[in-house]
């Protein structure tokens, strides 16, 4: 088993061998076959291309996110999605009633602010100050009559006051000299003390237990109680009798004590009102009779500022007409009439070097959204390796997903500076303006686009294949006098298929394009369909 494995072992290495050594004899050593045993190619003059490849979406030329600059309720919307519209036609409309009114209030602040400045501008007539002069005379009489009113007012207050006291005084003390008073008030006492003995002897008999009619000894305590009571409540009635009058000179002092306190705020609150009069009808007199610049100057800065809430008013009123910023198309609309409209939302991304927008799969929160398609260009994400390659003006073909056989050519607008990661690979947007329109072309088609990087025109070029790249060096197998000779050539333009040859071959020279021959099992034989390529290609 062990003798078998290794034979087979050496088998298989001596078929690498030999395949090796075909390999390196086709491709590196010179032969003596005729050219019709070799791939050949006779070097030529041709136009070289290397162009790269990407896949990106159509968007319109230009597209603007529409808006309306102030809150309010949709009243009309005079356009549907699809509809074509000019700039400056009306799209919709909200209800202006808020925007009217603070217009009209701005309005009136102007034509006050203004009269203000006309005012302090223009001097006074002399029946005009005539007027202001008896207006501080007048408010300076009201000031004295009312100090006179509140003092006399005053007095009044305190002496009513001070006759309250009195009679309080003597009212209390002919009740403390009272004979019939005492001797009431002992009589209350004493009656009070008999009182609580009953109520005691009632308690004490257990008499809270039961319920009127009373029985046994409880009938002549109850009887007791109420006696006493009774005589309790009459004396407390005479000895009220003594002191009502003490009592109603109380109240009396008290109600005139509050409105001589009362008084006097009042009174205090007018002569503060007169005082500010005059100071008013003085100033008034000073400011319009004095030419002051700073007045003047602080009248003009009102009116200034009213004129900017008028023109701030007048844009808010026209706001409530949305008209279309530009002809194109209408691609969304969101809302309806009765709702709130959308206002100040909804900004479009642009692509590099044009107004036309960056794809994106986020719906627009604007409250329109309108796209010019009279012309439409090509935004495409390339890898880096790629994006680097590019430049302005750069020649395109772009082919679309959703309309086969269509190809239409346009050239490089801008390529971003600025990378954008999407997936997690770092991309770079590039825009490609399409140089004719086609009615099947829509918003948002996926379109592939072929942008050529570099060209040679009538240049010397070799097959991709022929050149193989050693430490930065490029060969190619010149065959020269029947043999394969290894030739250090310069290279330019790297195409897809072709290499532009700057140095080292001539025109009419010919190349070997390797091949790979292989043993058949019937005793060997060449495969056909052009070979395995060796080597580095652009």
């Amino acid at each position: 088993m062990l003798k078998n494995t290794r034979l087979v072992v050496a088998a298989l290495a001596a078929i690498v061998l030999v395949l090796g050594g075909l390999i390196y004899r086709d491709v590196f050593v010179g032969t003596k076959n005729t050219s019709n045993a070799v791939n050949l190619y006779t070097v030529a003059r041709r136009t070289v291309t290397a162009s790269v490849t990407g896949t990106g979406n159509l968007v319109p030329a230009q597209q603007a996110n529409v808006s309306f600059k102030v809150s309010g309720t949709l009243t009309e919307i005079d356009v549907r999605v699809g509809d074509h519209v000019a700039a400056g036609q009306v799209l919709a409309r909200i209800d202006p009633t808020p925007q009217q009114n603070a217009f009209s209030s701005a309005q009136a602040n102007l034509a006050l602010a203004q009269a203000n400045l006309q005012s302090a501008e223009t001097p006074l007539t002399a029946n005009q100050i005539t007027q202001l002069r008896n207006n501080l005379a007048n408010a300076q009489q009201t000031y004295n009559d009312t100090v006179a009113q509140v003092n006399l007012t005053n007095t009044q207050d305190a002496n009513q006051v001070t006759a309250d006291e009195n009679q309080l005084t003597t009212d209390q003390q002919a009740l403390t000299f009272s004979a019939a008073y005492q001797a009431a008030k002992q009589t209350l006492t004493t009656d009070q003390s008999a009182l609580q003995t009953a109520i005691n002897q009632f308690n004490t008999d257990g008499c809270k237990s039961q319920t009127y009619p009373y029985s046994g000894p409880c009938v002549a305590d109850f009887t007791a109680v109420s006696t006493d009571q009774s005589k309790v409540n009459a004396d407390q009635l005479a000895v009220n009798g003594f002191t009502a009058q003490v009592n109603a000179d109380q109240t009396r002092l008290n109600q005139d004590t509050a409105k001589q306190q009362s008084d006097k705020s009042s009174g205090q609150r007018s002569v503060n009102q007169a005082a500010a009069s005059v100071t008013t009808a003085q100033d008034n007199l000073n400011t319009q009779t004095e030419s002051k610049p700073n007045q003047i100057l602080s009248a003009q800065a009102q009116v200034a500022s009213a004129k900017a809430a008028v023109q701030t008013a007048q844009q808010n009123l026209a706001n409530t007409t949305l008209v279309a910023p530009m002809d194109g198309m209408v691609n969304s609309i969101n809302g309806v009439v009765g709702e709130t409209a959308i206002t100040g939302s909804g900004t479009t991304a642009q692509a590099p070097g044009t107004q036309a927008p960056l794809p994106s799969s986020a719906a627009s929160n604007a409250f329109m959204v309108i796209g010019n398609v009279s012309a439409m260009e090509v935004v495409i994400p390339f890898a880096e390796s790629d994006a680097s390659k590019l430049a302005f003006n750069q020649d395109t073909q772009v082919t679309f997903d959703a309309v086969p056989n269509l190809t239409i050519s346009g050239h490089v607008v801008a390529v971003a500076s600025a990378a954008t990661l999407q997936s997690g690979v770092i991309n770079y947007y590039a825009t490609v303006t399409l140089n004719q329109t086609n009615a099947a072309l829509k918003q948002g088609m996926t379109s592939n686009a072929t942008v050529i990087v570099s060209k040679a025109s009538n240049a010397i070029v070799v097959p991709n294949l022929a050149v193989t790249r050693l430490g930065g060096q490029a060969y190619v197998n010149a065959y020269v006098s029947g043999k394969a000779v290894q030739t250090a050539v310069q290279t330019g333009v790297v195409g897809d298929q072709f290499t532009e040859v700057t140095g080292g071959l001539n025109e009419g020279a010919q190349v070997v394009i390797p091949t790979l021959r292989v043993s058949s099992a019937s005793g060997g034989g060449r495969t056909g369909g052009g070979g395995v390529r060796i080597g580095a290609g652009g």
